[in-house]
């Protein structure tokens, strides 16, 4: 076993920053940046660009609509839109490293009554040379060139993200790994055949083991994608209108969320709208002649390898123009029939930098306005500030940045968990409010945690305990909760990440209680689930700087009722003061008595413990975490989700 590198999180510029770095040197970028980021009824909206300095953009315009027409306009005049002209903002900033010289601008639109759906383009010119004249986001290295620029869109809404969704813990299950039903040939073992081939994984398998899951305490399921392709992942389907057939039926999927539901387990189903299969019938019929009616559909030119544009250049991944008409209706046609035909409580968006900003707005709408009650989470592979560019067009997203700090401290054990904790309280005001969040260890994409943690389970119990005690709606990668690592590494194919499910005796059963019980524990306290979170200070006895560095803890609480979360990422033995009077002091909760505080969970044989003076004391094992309970008078309520 090798710890290798942690690739998912390698560092290279996201599609967001490609984007804004190619439209700037062609002279004008947007990038969806608005202000509010999820606009509210009746709200002015300011837009954000930014233009090449070294080009003689001196005006910049934006041709706005709210009747559902595209805008269109040319030099300040409007063809079919209201115009507003933007304010050049500060002085010209060079990024020598980049070698630009950019401009700031910001454009005021007006307040706009609930339901609105406002699109808009934006275009700078010099009033000297007609002929010179730049539409924002003209280019785009990740999609096809719109002649006019992106047309950008946001709605005006006071949409919500469903209320089940933050009480939730999902399990993610990867179809093809997770089980065969009882009448079907057995799931095939890792070394059975290659890491990239079918291992007969089915949606009855899933149906049979609905026990296990309901065991586990999960209440909701999150699928990797059940449509029609010819890969194990499934992430290009042939068809967005049909399970896959080694899969099973659509009758099939129907009993498994119908079973699922008589469980109170939820389902999310993955959806994939960035690209297709190369069997898919569009684009077999657009690469036959190129005057189907599907040509359009994808972006044929001899600059590609292969002559098409693919998905990470993959042959067999060929990229959708999702900004031409006919493929969004495809498109949005498909996500609202798993909802409605099939009774999906919600879609996992994959690689939501794919397609526009505006592509996800509308399919938003589209959701919100036949289905309320479900949910759209989305994969962004980018930092907390170009992920807050999705709110409102998105209810929460998986939260890589916090997946990265979660395996640096626990399973690398390279940021001491102070630091952790710091980046915690620094990251909340980068969250838009309307915006939920959804925390993991790993997933299919990534590294396994084991993997990360050379096989330490210890790391992995203290890094579930962290999880199942902060905010955000748990997901848990199948197997992960009963040891299952992966038997190569991932950095040169990451399949390696999806290796076969462990059953009966292979499955680590201390693991797996340790995983139960969290999950217990959340589900009882409505404090784990909704509740504010404060930092603990902590006093380490005997220790240096760097050993106390490794100790944490925090609060969590809502009303009367708070938890008190205390790690020690260490490899020894410690001992921890914590001055808990102070502590709920200063988060605005005042007990009336602090009897005993009863431990609701340790890793540890751990007893109740009393405080004295306004202090507790505790030792901690190598690794180990505590739990404790108690109840208090609240004095002032200071909003939930807040760090200090």
């Amino acid at each position: 076993m090798t710890e290798g590198i942690d690739f998912f999180f390698s560092a290279y510029p996201s599609a967001q920053s490609r984007r804004l770095q190619a439209a700037i040197e062609d002279g004008l970028a947007h990038g969806s940046r608005i202000a509010p980021h999820d606009p509210l009824p009746g709200s002015p909206v300011t837009l954000f660009f930014s233009s090449n300095a070294l080009k003689p953009i001196e005006r910049v315009a934006v041709y706005y609509t709210v009747d559902g027409t595209e805008p269109a306009g040319e030099r300040g005049r409007s063809k079919r839109a209201s115009v507003v002209l933007a304010e050049p903002v500060g002085s010209v900033v060079h990024d020598r490293e980049k070698g630009l010289a950019i401009q700031q601008w910001q454009a005021v639109l007006p307040p706009q009554p609930e339901g609105t759906l406002v699109q808009y383009r934006a275009e700078g010119w010099s009033p000297d040379d007609p002929r010179l004249h730049w539409y924002a986001d003209q280019v785009d290295p990740l999609s096809k060139p719109q002649a006019e620029g992106h047309c950008f869109a946001y709605h005006v809404d006071r949409w919500d993200v469903p209320q089940w969704w933050p009480h939730a813990v999902v399990y993610h299950i990867f179809i093809d790994r997770f089980s065969a039903g009882k009448d079907e040939p057995p799931l095939q073992d890792h070394d059975a055949r290659a890491i990239t081939d079918f291992f007969g994984g089915t949606l009855h398998g899933i149906i049979d083991k609905l026990d296990y899951v309901q065991a586990l305490g999960v209440n909701c399921l999150y699928l990797s994608p059940v449509m029609e392709s010819p890969t194990h992942h499934g992430y290009n389907a042939s068809d967005f209108f049909s399970v896959a057939r080694r899969y099973g039926t659509n009758e099939t999927l129907r009993q498994l969320i119908a079973d699922a539901h008589a469980r109170g387990i939820r389902v999310l189903l993955d959806f994939a709208p960035n690209h297709t299969s190369d069997e898919h019938a569009a684009f077999l019929a657009a690469r036959r002649d190129p005057t189907a009616p599907t040509a359009q559909w994808y972006d044929f030119s001899a600059q590609y390898p292969r002559g098409y544009r693919s998905y990470a250049q993959v042959p067999d991944m060929p990229e959708l123009n999702t900004d031409n008409a006919a493929v969004r209706r495809h498109l949005y046609d498909a996500a609202l029939y798993w909802l409605e035909h099939f009774g999906a409580d919600g879609l996992r968006l994959d690689y939501v930098p794919g397609p526009s900003h505006a592509f996800w707005t509308f399919l938003q709408r589209e959701v919100k306005e036949r289905f309320p009650l479900a949910l759209t989470l989305g994969e962004i592979p980018s930092s907390l500030a170009e992920i807050a560019d999705y709110a409102g067009r998105i209810d929460a997203f998986m939260d890589f940045p916090l997946a990265h700090l979660l395996r640096s401290t626990f399973a690398r054990r390279t940021t001491p968990l102070a630091a952790l904790l710091r980046s915690l309280a620094e990251r909340r005001g980068e969250i838009p409010a309307t915006m939920s969040t959804a925390t993991l260890l790993d997933n299919h994409d990534m590294h396994r945690f084991l993997w990360l943690a050379q096989g330490d389970v210890a790391r992995l119990k203290l890094a579930a305990a962290c999880q199942m005690t902060l905010e955000g709606t748990p997901i848990i990668y199948y197997g992960t909760e009963v040891g299952l690592s992966q038997y190569a590494d991932s950095y040169q194919e990451n399949a390696y990440s999806r290796a076969p499910m462990l059953w009966g005796e292979r499955q680590n059963l201390s693991l797996l209680a340790h995983y139960r019980n969290l999950i217990a524990l959340r589900n009882v306290y409505p404090a784990l689930r909704v509740g504010a979170r404060t930092t603990v200070d902590t006093e380490v006895e005997g220790q240096d700087a760097a050993q106390a560095e490794q100790v944490g803890a925090y609060l969590r609480y809502m009303n009367s009722e708070y938890l008190l979360v205390v790690l020690n990422n260490n490899t020894d033995q410690v001992r921890v003061r914590i001055a808990l009077v102070e502590a709920l002091t200063c988060a605005g909760i005042v007990s009336c008595a602090l009897p005993e505080l009863h431990c609701v969970f340790a890793t540890h044989e751990q007893r109740d413990l009393a405080v004295n003076e306004g202090s507790m004391m505790l030792e901690l094992p190598p690794l180990g975490a505590a739990i404790f309970a108690g109840k208090a008078s609240v004095t002032e309520q200071k909003g939930l989700l807040r760090d200090s």
